[in-house]
């Protein structure tokens, strides 16, 4: 069992702290992540394991982070990228059939980091939707259209995404100050052109 009172370890949050009765002025750091045991059975010849650990940061809360939140953390030496997938899949498979005796489909899908981000603009995608960006820089090069052309000359990116049953989205969503131009523009985007195809 991973110990929850430790002491503070450079981490990229801030650490939550327990003040010492028998150490007046003295605090524990609650972990964020088990960095000093796995470092300690790391060096003592352990070069293999993991164990799920509760960790604790202190930082501003967002969709996909809480205060508190339980680890799976492996730690493996002597192994390389496709050894530490197979583990992955083979804990998931095990953990999903022995909980709720549901028999997972292998291989799990692989893509690069690369992949996700131009496809998805995401290093963690939903893929339940299906909605994938394609790149038309070469399509667009030396496009009459200012906007698309000065963009792939500066060495920018110009992206389309296909919706479905898009016409049920109005005009006034995808215009600037649109709440769709707006989410576009929040997550990195330059601005936001919109195409209607029709049946014909």
């Amino acid at each position: 069992e991973t110990p929850i009172l430790t002491r503070s370890t450079p981490e990229g949050a801030r650490d939550y702290l327990v003040p010492s009765r028998l150490q007046p002025g003295s605090c524990y750091a609650l972990p964020q992540s088990p960095q000093l045991f796995k470092q300690m059975l790391m060096v003592a010849g352990v070069d293999r394991y993991y164990q799920v650990a509760r960790c604790f940061r202190d930082e501003d809360l967002r969709s996909d982070r809480q205060p508190e939140f339980t680890q799976l953390d492996i730690e493996m030496a002597f192994t390389d990228m496709d050894g530490i997938l197979e583990l992955g899949e083979d804990l998931m498979c095990a953990a999903f059939e022995g909980g709720i005796g549901v028999e997972l489909p292998r291989p799990f899908l692989r893509m690069t980091y690369a992949d996700a981000m131009t496809k998805y603009g995401s290093d963690k995608p939903d893929l339940r939707y299906g909605l994938e960006m394609c790149v038309l820089n070469e399509l667009l090069r030396g496009s009459e259209f200012k906007l698309f052309a000065d963009a792939i000359e500066s060495g920018r990116v110009v992206k389309a995404l296909a919706v479905p049953e898009g016409d049920k989205i109005s005009n006034s969503k995808l215009k600037p100050k649109g709440d769709v131009f707006n989410e576009a523009v929040k997550g990195g985007a330059g601005g936001l052109a919109f195409v209607r195809v029709g049946a014909d």
